[in-house]
């Protein structure tokens, strides 16, 4: 009887929201507000802001924010862009001045039209002729709310905080991160594992719980790739040897841990199951060589354990080649994920670039077409796209691991060029580890460019 009580109940409830007039969700969506823009040696001005599921989480208005820093060094000009054949994109042209506003586009926060409904995608986005990987949110009336971390990394400016309702602006102070304020914000404490560091001296730059064994999800390809390449050097394995696809690949491929659809039987180049194991993160791609080279998963794991021993990863522990979790037969299944510190796989990752440069041939790309697969995929890797010079390495991500990121760039300094390496395990989420990663990233630089190697 009662729970014939709760089921009507929910469906009068349903009832009364169907119902609804669609202006009546307004209210629970995000809502913007006016934020001060204190412009360092500059004008003050009012852009629209709006705090993205928890307070001090700010995403602000491009629109507005081009039209403030109009006359300063960080200028921008915002474009809109639509072809039938590709869409919508938008473009941020940094030191070109902002459109001009009329007074029919000039609008109030509560006025301006569709403003509190946005959705987070991905835009086509681009800074100058580059495209860019952020998370945006887009009004109905043309215009991109971005994540106020973001906005100082596209524009290369730094901001300060000064209230609940204003924020300062120095367009001629480029971004500088400083990762001991940020450490002790508790910035970092989010993640389970980082290492930034040099991968010809070894040199650490910034480490947080290095030595914690982690699951590391695809970033096992990352070994998966080092025995293959073994097997390249020594005439085992040639990029153009066709592949047979197994039935176990096929199966994988079609289940909710599959990429590219392979058929059982058919044949596939061994350098298009590279670009798809690496760039697209296919674990079918994966299991597919892995089967060629050793005769099957298994063996080819054995092998993945003992190049780690071979390499000194006194942490690593492997049961799949493409780092997904794997069940035990038995009745009450264990559930075991590859894993390893994020010293060691910085010390594997060394070890890969000194052996195997080569990959950085394929992981530096932002697309493959893969034309017996007949799949387009971009790299997986946000990096690549934000962050010039940087040519690698993987991402990884399954619910126990997080997500999960390896970066690979070259810094120079006098001459000389060194590779930074970054591992960075366990965020919550793909913006967050794309954003810290981004920031690592850009105090390596600024320390190198400020103190040399």
């Amino acid at each position: 009887m009662h729970s014939h009580r709760k089921l009507l109940s929910f469906l009068l409830c349903a009832v009364i929201l169907l119902s609804l007039p669609a202006a009546a969700y307004a209210d629970s969506s995000p809502a913007p507000f006016e934020l001060t823009l204190l412009i360092d040696g500059g004008s003050d001005a009012a852009v629209r802001a709006y705090q993205e599921s928890y307070e001090g989480n700010l995403y602000l208005s491009l629109m507005d924010l081009s039209q403030a820093l109009n006359g300063t060094a960080a200028q921008f000009r915002l474009n809109y862009n639509y072809t039938n054949e590709d869409g919508e994109s938008f473009t941020v042209l940094p030191g070109q001045a902002a459109a001009p506003v009329t007074g029919a586009t000039r609008l109030t926060v509560d006025s301006r039209p569709g403003v509190r409904h946005l959705g987070l995608a991905r835009h086509r986005f681009y800074v100058g002729e580059s495209e860019r990987k952020y998370y945006t949110y887009r009004s109905t009336d043309r215009d991109l709310y971005m994540n106020l971390t973001d906005l100082q990394l596209i524009l290369n400016l730094t901001v300060e905080v000064v209230s609940e309702s204003a924020i300062r602006v120095y367009p001629d102070r480029p971004f500088a991160p400083d990762l001991k304020e940020l450490t002790a914000q508790g910035y970092f404490d989010v993640f389970n594992g980082i290492v930034l560091a040099d991968a010809d001296t070894g040199r650490a730059l910034y480490v947080n719980a290095p030595n914690r064994v982690l699951p590391i999800a695809s970033l096992s390809k990352l070994l998966g790739y080092y025995l293959l390449a073994d097997a390249m050097d020594e005439g085992r394995l040639h990029r153009d040897d066709l592949i047979p696809i197994s039935r176990n690949a096929d199966r994988l491929s079609r289940s909710a841990d599959g990429y590219i659809v392979l058929r059982e039987g058919s044949q596939v180049p061994a350098y298009e199951l590279l670009d798809g194991m690496l760039l697209a993160s296919s674990n079918e791609c994966s299991l597919a060589l892995a089967e060629y080279a050793a005769g099957s998963e298994e063996a080819f794991v054995e092998q993945m354990q003992a190049k780690a021993a071979e390499l000194g990863l006194r942490t690593a522990e492997f049961y799949s080649c493409s780092g997904l979790p794997i069940f035990t037969r038995s009745a009450l299944a264990a559930k075991l994920q590859n894993r390893m510190s994020a010293q060691d796989l910085f010390l594997l990752i060394r070890a890969l670039l000194e052996k195997h440069p080569e990959i950085t041939e394929i992981t530096s790309k932002k697309y493959s077409k893969m034309q017996k697969l007949d799949y387009a995929t971009a790299n997986s890797n946000p990096l690549v796209f934000n962050l010039d010079g940087v040519n690698g390495l993987k991402t990884g991500n399954t619910d126990k691991a997080g997500n999960c990121l390896a970066v690979s760039l070259p810094v120079s300094h006098g001459g000389e060029t060194h590779t930074i390496v970054l591992v960075l395990l366990g965020a919550e989420n793909a913006w967050v580890r794309n954003q810290a990663s981004e920031i690592l990233l850009r105090y390596a630089q600024n320390y190198y460019g400020e103190n040399g190697f």
